[in-house]
């Protein structure tokens, strides 16, 4: 199988090029997406000589994703691994997501261990609602739903319309594959929280994760 990591990042100069060190042992390329980032982070993904796409403003997470996921087709691999920048993510799991793939899964989301003491408490509350009603709407049950730690084949991608802009394309993406038929599982991970700016907005992203779901409750019983 031919593997591929796309690692959207926006102001990531501090994690970029570690990120990228660790998961390109694991792959056969890496694919930096820069999301107009304001700092440094272009200048230390080029470091690394990965390949690389460049946004010269914000486009938001989604359609840093969508990005990754046109190259990801346009360059025949059969394996895309999403991992989020900001070195959260422990890259020596990579194999583990990869593997369940080639069981025959279609897309293996990356469950992070909810420890009180390391998970903040927003993302304890939104990650729960937001899997409680998309785990209605796919008619599965799944605890990670915001995970950006994923694996999915390629295959499954192609065709697929997203239209989120932003964090809520993880949601959207699970309700469209699920309508699609693909194979959905969760295995834990490990996740590292340090004391980092988060970059979602609250209103904003709530307003358009809400938004999305209306949209996958409408698909899925209208």
């Amino acid at each position: 199988m031919k593997t591929i990591a796309i690692i959207p990042a926006y102001n990531e100069e501090k994690h970029i090029k570690k990120v990228i060190l660790n998961v390109r042992k694991y792959v056969d390329c890496v694919l930096a997406i820069n999301d107009g980032s304001k700092d440094k982070t272009i200048k230390e993904i080029k470091k690394t000589k990965c390949e690389f796409i460049d946004f010269k403003e914000n486009k938001g997470k989604g359609n840093a994703m969508k990005a990754g996921i046109e190259y990801a087709i346009s360059n025949k691999f059969d394996v895309l691994v999403f991992i989020d920048a900001d070195g959260q993510h422990d890259a020596s799991e990579i194999p583990k997501l990869i593997s369940e793939i080639k069981k025959g899964y279609d897309i293996i989301i990356g469950r992070r261990k909810k420890r009180h003491s390391s998970m903040p408490l927003i993302r304890r509350v939104s990650n729960f609602i937001a899997s409680s009603l998309v785990s209605l709407v796919i008619r599965q049950d799944i605890r990670d739903v915001q995970s950006g730690y994923r694996a999915i084949s390629v295959s499954k991608l192609k065709g697929l319309k997203f239209v989120s802009q932003r964090y809520d394309i993880e949601a959207e993406m699970l309700i469209k594959l699920a309508r699609n038929k693909a194979k959905i599982k969760e295995v834990i991970v490990k996740t590292i929280y340090a004391d980092e700016t988060s970059t979602v907005h609250l209103i904003k992203d709530t307003y358009q994760f809400f938004r999305m779901l209306f949209k996958g409750i409408k698909w899925e019983y209208f």
